[in-house]
């Protein structure tokens, strides 16, 4: 018998210990609150999904999660994309490029670890554009805007 068989407490205590993969900082807010909030959104599913590869639930978990982000990406770079063109922001082409190559990242990737019953390069590639697109890019909003 499993110790946390005895005590189910212990293995709620063991998951809410359980460590995010990104914490949420003041910092990652650009001051345009529907593209906060949609960021917030993307930094929930990564963790989300890295809740699941430690917790050995991929089977469950990968297709939900890799069809959320597909969705969830559509409409955030349509609005973030309104959003420049209205307020004249003057690279609005160069990041419309560079979400529709995230968009085919995305898609290639996505398949390949559905296919692959792989989470990890789905993950290197969340990672990936939070740390280049997210932290980098978009922050170049802030620095135009405010």
């Amino acid at each position: 018998m499993d110790k946390n068989e005895l005590n189910p407490g212990a293995a709620v205590k063991i998951l809410l210990s359980q460590p995010v993969f990104i914490v949420w900082n003041p910092d990652y807010n650009l001051g345009i609150p529907i593209i906060d909030e949609h960021h917030r959104g993307i930094v929930t599913t990564i963790n989300s999904l890295h809740f699941g590869m430690q917790n050995n639930n991929i089977k469950e978990i990968l297709f939900p999660i890799i069809d959320m982000v597909y969705d969830y990406t559509l409409i955030h770079f349509q609005i973030e994309e309104d959003f420049l063109v209205k307020f004249g922001f003057p690279n609005v082409e160069r990041h419309h490029e560079l979400h529709e190559e995230l968009t085919t990242r995305l898609k290639k990737i996505g398949r390949k670890s559905l296919l692959d019953n792989d989470p990890y390069d789905f993950m290197n590639f969340l990672k990936t554009w939070w740390i280049n697109h997210i932290c980098f890019e978009d922050l170049l909003f802030k620095d135009y805007f405010f």
